[in-house]
């Protein structure tokens, strides 16, 4: 492979690689430019794993976010212990059977739930497309968190009183699943809000914590007494959440301006997420799958369970752990990390019935560790892209949630009256659509197309254009607009005699702002920030395999 060197003051656009080291100095003028299709050696290596100074950065960035903004973390923990409390529970009884009151053979507490969250979610999807109105003050969150409470109020007594007549039972279920899944379409709505404005990076890592202090409630509430108990004290710690959720929440808004912290996203055009939405479906089904696998077979293995709680815990370590070493974009963490892990899941329960602990932990922590890069990818959406919130919490909700049922409905209709050999063969298949789904949808063009928002030749950030990738990583790291303009100039290999002149301002301005852009990089020079824009061009450009097919 030849390389070709150019000396330029100013460095190009297209097809630019720096080499920023030689004898220990910095060579701000001399940029390498490679030829379209040939990879550099070491390229992958380089560009997979993170710099050391990249890893303490991530670490850094972790603790300050946990210090900073741990409320957000909190509100999310309480909105998952609540999700969990109000969607367990005893079965749901769909005949009556002599003397046992109203249990009897039925469907699992969660349906009904997920349910009204999947309709809910369409019907808010739909009613913001066409009013573009957003609820906003103390008063709809305090009016959200009553709805909320109300529904785990009735989950409380239908879960703890099983002596009441078929008809009186179902009509308590539906009741509850009604305000349980509005109140949690509503509220996911405005956690998302919260995570657009601050970003994917942030949402990361106030997801790994927040899912850390869930693991840590419902380890409380299993201590609380007896395996009898525990879920008294989880259904009661339910009636507690929403109003400290509200409280939570209202306290992180309070810091942001009102006007454009609702009003983001209003005014723009609303593009179909197709392959968030198509991915979020997938989850869905194979989720709904295994949780009715759960209610048939599982035993003691229920949501709090420590298997699930287990597999939790370890999806947050492995995203903490791919964050710091790997340099991963969406592509690698959903379809090439979070489905397969998935997929290894359900392979092991079929394989290994013996080990069933061992599967449900690795499937858990597959699903887990895609919701996390999925509220990651949602952050996305919104901030980079300009999207509201209420639109893509909407869509990829309902899509999950409809999956979840449909998932559910179908694993049920396929393993009534199987015996587990039998129905562990399902396994397979779902190991099977898992990889096949991941193939599909995998795709180098997804991030530079919002997944389905942006088509070719609307807009978003140009691949082959540093100035555009400029752009869309100033956002993502929380760069003023002037810093921003100073930023682009950079990367284009502007001196800071020629900012100054092209910006009209003095060299000391120029110098704060280039102190501030370095430091919100963790870079130290305009080499290294000219490498680091190079990095994220190679992240969001299309795959080697896709630039060969042409796609």
């Amino acid at each position: 492979m030849t390389r070709r060197c150019v000396s330029s003051p100013r460095g190009r656009e297209n097809g630019v690689f720096p080499v920023f080291t030689l004898q220990g100095e910095t060579l701000s003028g001399m940029l390498c430019e490679r030829r379209e299709g040939e990879v550099m050696p070491n390229d992958q290596v380089r560009t997979l794993f993170n710099a050391p100074n990249e890893r303490r950065s991530v670490v850094a960035g972790i603790v300050q976010s946990g210090a900073g903004r741990g409320r957000i973390a909190l509100t999310m923990a309480c909105y998952t212990v609540w999700m969990v409390a109000c969607c367990s529970g005893p079965a749901v009884a769909v005949q009556q059977e002599p003397g046992l009151g109203a249990e009897g053979a039925g469907l699992p507490a969660w349906m009904g739930p997920l349910a009204v969250m999947a309709v809910a979610s369409l019907i808010i999807a739909l009613w913001f497309k066409r009013t573009r109105k957003v609820p906003e003050g103390a008063s709809w969150l305090m009016a959200l968190a009553s709805v909320m409470t109300l529904g785990s109020a009735l989950h409380l007594v239908w879960a703890l009183d099983r002596s009441l007549p078929l008809g009186a039972d179902m009509a308590l279920y539906v009741a509850m699943s009604v305000l349980v899944g509005i109140g949690a379409a509503l509220f996911r709505v405005e956690i998302d809000r919260v995570f657009g404005w601050i970003g994917t990076q942030q949402t990361l890592y106030q997801g790994m914590i927040g899912t850390a202090v869930a693991i840590a409630v419902f380890v409380f509430c299993s201590s609380a007494g007896d395996s009898g108990q525990a879920p008294v004290a989880l259904y009661g710690l339910a009636l507690a959440l929403p109003f400290a959720s509200q409280a939570l929440l209202r306290h992180v808004v309070r810091g942001f301006p009102r006007s454009r912290y609702f009003a983001h996203g209003k005014d723009v055009p609303l593009p179909f997420p197709a392959t968030f939405v198509a991915t979020s479906g997938v989850q869905g089904v194979a989720a709904g799958m295994l949780y009715m696998g759960l209610f048939l077979y599982g035993g003691g293995i229920v949501f709090g369970s420590v298997e699930i709680l287990a597999g939790q815990l370890a999806a947050a370590t492995l995203l903490l752990a791919t964050l710091v070493f790997l340099r991963m974009d969406f592509n690698r963490l959903i379809y090439k990390v979070a489905f397969p892990f998935a997929a290894a899941g359900f392979v092991l329960l079929a394989a290994a019935p013996a080990f069933q602990t061992i599967g449900v932990m690795v499937l858990m922590a597959g699903f887990c560790y895609l919701d996390l890069v999925l509220w990651s990818l949602g952050a996305c959406l919104m901030k980079n892209m300009g999207l509201p919130a209420t639109w893509i919490a909407s869509c990829p909700g309902a899509a999950l949630f409809f999956g979840v049922v449909a998932g559910g409905l179908l694993a049920a209709l396929l393993l009534d009256g199987r015996v587990l050999g039998q129905a562990l063969v399902l396994g397979s298949f779902v190991a099977c659509f898992l990889l096949a789904a991941a193939l599909f949808l995998s795709s180098g063009s997804n991030l530079k197309y919002g997944w389905g928002t942006v088509q070719p030749g609307e807009g978003g950030p140009e691949m082959g254009e540093l100035a555009g990738v400029a752009r869309f990583s100033a956002i993502e790291h929380g760069l003023t607009q002037r810093e921003s303009e100073v930023m682009v100039l950079l990367v284009r290999g502007k001196a800071r005699r020629a900012i100054c002149e092209e910006l009209m301002v003095s060299p000391d301005t120029v110098k704060t702002h280039v102190r501030a852009v370095y430091r919100k990089f963790d870079v130290h020079s305009q080499q290294e920030l000219i490498d680091y824009v190079v990095r994220e061009r190679e992240s969001l450009a299309p795959d080697d395999s896709e630039r060969l097919l042409g796609t």
